[in-house]
């Protein structure tokens, strides 16, 4: 299937690009959108961290309303950013007006509501983080968090999905560094999508 963009639907803080996998989303989270918004990374962490029941005060993140969260770091990355919040502030502190904020990828499992059930949701949350570890963590030397939502706990529609919030930039003992390119590019749609596949092939043949 051709990559294709598209405008950013409502609800949604990045524009997404449709590929070979139907159950992944991907896109590159902006500072500013068409219509004037600002963003952050904080803000776009925060809000997958509370699908539900936002707090009024966004600096309190201490209780999210997300089915399971994880910070996942690279070798040479500071301990503290293990935490989302002192993480996404780091970011953002080093962000010097960049256009270009967070890597956005969403993997979907409707097989975990699948009966007879073929898929726990323990088993989705681990495939999706053993692949974020292994195929964008390790590989591009980058930050992720890791947010799951189970919609149907909250009555709304949806497949059980793990949301991988990547911040755009390369860390180093120094810091933030350059563009995770091509990941953090329109072309990390296909990247991704060549990423999953390679792992389904080898999960499954096991």
């Amino acid at each position: 299937m051709a990559i294709k963009k598209h405008n950013t639907p409502p609800g949604l803080d990045y524009e997404p690009l449709t590929g070979d996998h139907t159950n992944i989303s991907f896109g590159v989270i902006q500072a500013s959108s068409n219509n004037g918004e600002t963003r952050t990374a904080s803000s776009a962490i925060f809000r997958r961290l509370f699908p539900v029941s936002r707090p009024d005060d966004p600096s309190n993140w201490s209780m999210p309303t997300c089915y399971r969260h994880d910070v996942l770091l690279p070798a040479g990355a500071p301990d503290a950013w293990s935490d989302p919040l002192t993480l996404a502030k780091a970011y953002d502190d080093q962000g010097f007006s960049l256009k270009d904020l967070a890597i956005i990828v969403t993997l979907r499992f409707p097989e975990t509501e699948l009966l007879p059930q073929v898929m726990t949701l323990h088993e989705a949350w681990e495939t999706a983080r053993a692949f974020t570890l292994e195929q964008m963590v390790r590989v591009y030397n980058l930050a992720a968090v890791c947010v799951m939502h189970v919609p149907a706990r909250a009555a709304r529609p949806g497949a059980p999905h793990v949301h991988i919030l990547l911040p755009a930039r390369r860390i180093l003992p120094s810091g933030f560094g350059k563009f995770a390119k091509p990941l953090a590019t329109d072309d990390g749609r296909e990247v991704v999508d060549q990423a999953w596949t390679k792992w389904l092939e080898r999960e499954n043949g096991r």
